[in-house]
């Protein structure tokens, strides 16, 4: 950042008393409320997505944490790596060690968990393109995958495995993390109430606020089709309440009646 440096406190919406589970607690919500995915009209929540992953970087690693405060009392600049003075880390520092922390990996594991429930893109090809840009990241000769390995396979493949037996493992985790890559078309969707449910269909938990369930709110949600992955579009109607379903005609799974509806199940937040 050019001219100042970034208020990773205000970012998070946390203050320099804030521990780090009350820093972690914060980062979950934000990256749940700022997924592109449930912000398909906004143009800033995709940068937003990936600034409070930066804030959440910074916070809790004490030596940046350190010299972060250290550079924001004194008024400094955002300097890069090397520089005298400042703030040293760019954004790219801070996101490539972020994603090699294992404490960082096994609550991102959980984060991407919550949302594949909520039909939001959680694949490898996702990750890579929000926070990296689509750029590979390396540890210790293996491509972290952005669905996540976990922090014990990564640290045993990093230590143990050399030549093609990494080359193994990256195929083994691709096609274990890596299942909804694929093609990915958008379609607009008009969600209806629902009627009987069957084995074919899916249901997504949508979580909103009250104001945007009062005022109506268009979210984007992942569904598996017939021939490939399509991202849908779809408008919660204005005054929906807490505990609605609203259903996705033909939008579900692929089965022997053909194929299901899709459901999205409203929680208010």
């Amino acid at each position: 950042m050019e001219g100042g440096i970034k208020d990773y406190y205000t970012i998070l919406g946390v203050t320099t008393d804030s521990d780090e589970e009350q820093i972690r607690s914060q980062y979950r919500k934000l990256a749940m409320r700022y997924h592109p995915d449930r912000n398909p009209d906004d143009p800033q929540a995709e940068e937003r997505f990936k600034e409070i992953a930066e804030a959440y970087g910074v916070l809790t690693d004490p030596q940046k944490r350190s010299q972060y405060d250290a550079a924001k009392a004194a008024g400094m600049d955002w300097q890069h790596e090397g520089a005298q003075g400042g703030f040293s880390y760019s954004q790219e520092d801070i996101l490539r060690d972020l994603f090699r922390d294992p404490r960082f990996q096994a609550m991102f594991q959980g984060l991407l968990q919550e949302f594949q429930r909520s039909g939001f893109r959680h694949s490898s090809r996702f990750v890579r393109q929000s926070f990296f840009g689509g750029k590979g990241l390396f540890i210790g000769g293996l491509f972290m995958l952005g669905s996540l390995a976990g922090p014990a396979l990564l640290k045993s493949a990093g230590k143990n495995l050399e030549g093609e037996k990494t080359h193994s493992l990256l195929q083994n985790m691709g096609q274990t993390f890596g299942s909804l890559l694929g093609s990915s078309k958008e379609r607009e969707e008009k969600a209806t109430q629902p009627q009987e449910t069957r084995a074919d269909d899916l249901t997504y938990l949508m979580r909103l606020t009250g104001e945007e369930l009062e005022r109506g709110k268009s979210v984007q949600v992942v569904s598996q089709g017939p021939d490939g992955q399509e991202m849908l579009r779809v408008k919660i109607p204005p005054g929906s309440r807490n505990g609605t379903k609203l259903r996705l005609r033909g939008r579900g799974k692929t089965g022997p009646e053909g194929r299901g509806d899709l459901y999205l199940q409203i929680e208010q937040i």
